[in-house]
């Protein structure tokens, strides 16, 4: 699907009153848990690592999965299901990845929360008494959900080690209980899409405040695996040599050791041993070529490192495998968007605009290893995402990069500002990324907040590192857009997953680490005299914490506040289709503030929605309303859609028409409520001169310009759309196969002998597939011939019945109505009359009051047709 100029949802209140809409209420967690095997959602999340940018981001509070005893492949409400065992239970890793999931209408299956999280010292420990998983009784969880599904996302960190900061503290050097875990995972492969989630070991194997590491013992690790080793290559360049180098630097000296560390330092090589000796396992044992693996580097750097061996090794072995990424947050979200992409099977194209110039030179930050740009492109080509230029592409990407010149910095600001509304003007769907947010000191994120409407985004990010950030990024936005590109409409189920992402990112990137909010918090700990890295002292204390840290956030003033974001978003548009299908969100709250981890880095809310959703409802006791309209200056209006928002709070679609001449729009309502248009525009001086046979004056100006935008009838030529020319059976089941999207048919007959390879293939496969239309009995499809009035009718008629659409007879007059009725083709009948009767098909010839069922449509006619019938 090529970029679309989408519609542009001028929200106007119409009447002075607005009834209140109905909750649609999207629970972050409650005491007795949530729905199958999802797990509480939670908002916030940060490093609690002594200084590296990556970090251990740890949430406490998830509920308990239940197992549902069905088939496989059985889905709940229709939607397939996902098992997922993350890397550990921080925000990033849970909550993220089921906002990530949901949004693209996916069900989320999960194990007990104690089964998979991490507790740092002096907290309450699991149930299984440690401060870890229990591998096997997530192995034991996983056999069992391959009786319900076929995907699985599994982080081998946590299936063998307990989870990602556990995995820094084993030195076993006996492996027969994890290889026997890998290879039942490698045999559930062979039946399933399995896609497994790993790190390598981090420069610094210890997590402060984990086990007794300190922050001192993390900076000297740090430093020690900082230095460059020896590199190894071609056959020496195996797990054993790797690890004998561990201690050596660069030729091969022993790295000197200070003796209070030395222990720590051996325990620390073997761990790195042990992780590495495991992927090895894998990668050897995996022979299917069926799991993907997705491999983050724990505390990336872009020096030659201890880390160095490791990832070459790795990557040798893995080869089209699977990436390894330059950190390690995103993986979860990564895996999971590659599973949409293999899911959903199609090629998403994506444009990448920078601002600030140094994409090319430039990191991002000390723990990414490529400049930003080589950072993006690797994660695009590692999900199958073709880069190509904006009129080509589905989706752009606009990212802002560290300032070429500081003194640049608002100018760049400025520019990535206006890009960014612009885009959304045109209904472009835009993923946005800062890349270097301590560069702008949360100036861009400020401006963003008040001067954009941030709803109309599909993802944004600035995490602390970019290939975090990116893969964050990519993980919401495209997720979503590949959902959203699979149907017509999206789900109330969906939308509000999709938005509590929104919200997330929202609230934890921009408030709370760039607006102020960890600071206050920061704060009010130092004044109690509690720690900032673990305040945990006990229950009833951190119930008082929580509830100072709610009203704290709900009554202070900062730069960015809590506040200042949900204004931005409630009542605004936000992506529910891709043909210019527009949500709008209600009202949104926050509550039930914790900091989960017990630490500032962490902080979560629930999250409640009143959504709107846009429907179609049929007329009763209807009045005739008219009202002016005036366009945008500079602009041309061409459609114009009309909706009310009824008393439980739903939009819903006027049918209207719209009058250039009297500048007025016409519509019939058997309610008045508050109402929004939705216009389709284009600048004035384009649509006057886009064809030089379509004059201004000519009846169809408005139609051919409704097609042409809408991608479904293209000009003859350049500048030439042929509006009296006879339109073809290829030509229009062409328009009909875009207007549905251009899904892909299993047509197993003989196609027709002269459609051949022709570029209307696809178009008349599909069309002949879902009884659209019907071949010749010569064997022929005449994909030349004229369609006729009666046959267009007909055609469109079987479309409305193929997309389950009500074709009813409507409020207009039927074909009986007109004085040729008896020229109908007989089988054509009831096709004519139900396009009649909805005023898709209106009477031709001189005074109108003829049908001219034999004549042929042209294209100019059936231009007006599939506006009238997409608007009605």
């Amino acid at each position: 699907m090529k970029r679309k100029a989408l519609s542009l949802v001028l929200c106007l209140t119409i009447l002075l009153t607005m009834m209140q809409g109905i909750t649609i209420t999207a629970w972050a967690d409650t005491e007795e848990g949530t729905s199958i095997g999802v797990p509480a959602v939670t908002d916030m999340e940060s490093d609690i690592s002594g200084s590296d940018g990556h970090g251990d981001r740890i949430s406490d509070e998830s509920s308990d999965a239940k197992t549902v005893q069905t088939e496989k492949n059985t889905e709940k409400s229709g939607e397939p299901v996902l098992a997922y065992v993350p890397l550990d239970n921080r925000p990033v890793n849970v909550d993220r990845v089921i906002y990530e999931a949901e949004s693209a209408g996916f069900t989320v299956m999960m194990p007990e929360a104690d089964l998979y999280a991490t507790r740092l010292d002096g907290q309450p420990l699991n149930s299984n008494g440690t401060q870890f998983g229990d591998g096997q009784k997530l192995l034991d969880w996983i056999l069992e959900m391959d009786k319900v599904t076929d995907y699985f996302v599994i982080s081998l960190d946590q299936l063998l080690s307990g989870g990602l900061v556990n995995s820094r503290t084993l030195c076993n050097t006996e492996f027969s209980e994890e290889y026997a875990m890998i290879d039942a995972i490698i045999d559930l492969s062979k039946n399933n899409h399995v896609y497994i989630i790993d790190t390598v070991a981090r420069l610094a194997a210890c997590t402060v405040g984990y086990q007794g590491a300190t922050l001192e013992t993390y900076n000297y690790l740090r430093e020690y695996n900082l230095q460059a080793r020896a590199s190894l290559t071609g056959e020496s360049l195996t797990v054993e040599n790797i690890a004998q180098g561990y201690s050596k630097d660069e030729e091969n000296r022993e790295i000197s050791l200070d003796s209070r560390y030395a222990e720590k330092v051996k325990n620390s090589l073997q761990t790195r041993a042990r992780k590495l000796s495991l992927i090895d396992y894998i990668l050897s044992m995996d022979d299917s070529g069926r799991i993907k693996y997705f491999i983050g580097i724990d505390d990336s750097n872009s020096k030659t490192t201890i880390q160095t061996n490791e990832i070459n090794f790795i990557t040798e072995k893995m080869g089209s495998r699977g990436l390894i990424y330059s950190g390690t947050d995103e993986l979860g979200m990564m895996a999971v968007l590659s599973l949409m992409i293999d899911y959903y099977g199609y090629h998403v194209n994506t444009a990448v605009v920078y601002f600030g110039n140094t994409e090319k030179s430039s990191s991002g930050s000390i723990y990414d290893m490529e400049t930003v740009r080589e950072n993006l492109e690797k994660h695009l080509e590692s999900i199958g995402v073709h880069l190509v230029g904006t009129e080509e592409a589905d989706l752009e990407m606009v990212v802002l990069t560290l300032p070429a010149q500081s003194i640049m910095n608002a100018k760049y600001i400025n520019r990535m500002i206006d890009y960014i509304n612009k885009n959304i003007s045109e209904g472009i769907p835009t993923i946005v990324i800062n890349s270097a947010p301590s560069a702008y000191s949360g100036n861009f994120e400020y401006r963003m907040i008040r001067e954009c409407e941030m709803s109309m985004l599909l993802s944004y990010s600035s995490w602390g590192t970019v290939g975090n950030a990116i893969g964050l990024a990519l993980g919401n936005g495209i997720s979503r857009y590949l959902y959203l590109q699979s149907r017509d409409n999206s789900s109330d189920r969906a939308d509000i997953a999709f938005l509590k992402g929104l919200i997330f990112s929202y609230e934890k990137d921009i408030s709370y680490l760039r607006g102020g909010g960890k600071e206050l918090f920061n704060n009010y700990l130092g004044l109690k005299k509690w720690s900032t890295s673990n305040f945990y002292e006990n229950d009833e204390q951190v119930k008082t914490v929580n509830a100072d840290i709610e009203s704290i956030f709900k009554i202070s003033e900062y730069n960015v506040t809590v506040n200042d974001i949900i204004d931005n978003l409630t009542d605004c548009r936000y992506f529910k289709g891709l043909g210019g299908e527009c949500g709008i969100i209600g009202s949104i709250g926050l509550s039930n503030y914790s900091a989960p981890f017990m630490r500032i880095n962490e902080i979560r809310f629930d999250i409640d929605v009143d959504l709107s959703e846009v429907t179609i409802n049929g007329f009763k006791d209807t009045v005739m309303i008219s009202m002016p309209y005036t366009p945008q200056k500079g602009q041309l209006t061409y459609s114009v859609t009309l909706y009310y928002r009824d008393e439980t709070g739903k939009l819903h679609k006027v049918p209207c028409t719209y009058d250039k001449a009297t500048g007025t729009i016409k519509f019939a309502t058997g309610s008045l409520s508050s109402f929004f248009l939705n216009t389709l525009s284009m600048d004035a001086e384009k649509a006057y001169g886009l064809f030089t046979d379509v004059s201004e004056s000519s009846w169809y100006f408005d139609d051919v310009l409704y097609v042409y935008e809408k991608g479904l009838i293209c000009g003859t030529t350049g500048n030439t759309f042929a509006p009296g020319a006879p339109m073809t059976r290829a030509m229009l089941m062409c328009a009909l196969y875009r207007m549905a999207g251009s899904p892909e048919s299993d047509y197993r007959y003989e196609m027709p002998r002269d459609v051949g390879d022709s570029w209307y293939k696809p178009a008349v496969k599909w069309a002949l597939a879902n009884k659209i239309v019907s071949g010749y009995g010569n064997g022929n499809f005449g994909p030349d011939d004229p369609v006729t009035r009666e046959q267009l009718a007909n055609i469109l008629w079987r479309y409305a019945k193929y997309k389950s659409l009500d074709v009813s007879k409507g409020r207009y007059p039927g074909a009986n109505a007109y004085a040729d009725v008896f020229d109908l083709s007989e089988g054509f009948r009831d096709g004519v009359d139900w396009a009649c009767s909805t005023g898709i098909l209106t009477g031709a010839g001189n005074d109108t009051k003829q049908l001219l069922p034999k004549a042929s449509a042209t294209r100019a006619e059936v231009a007006a047709v599939l506006k009238r019938f997409l608007e009605k």
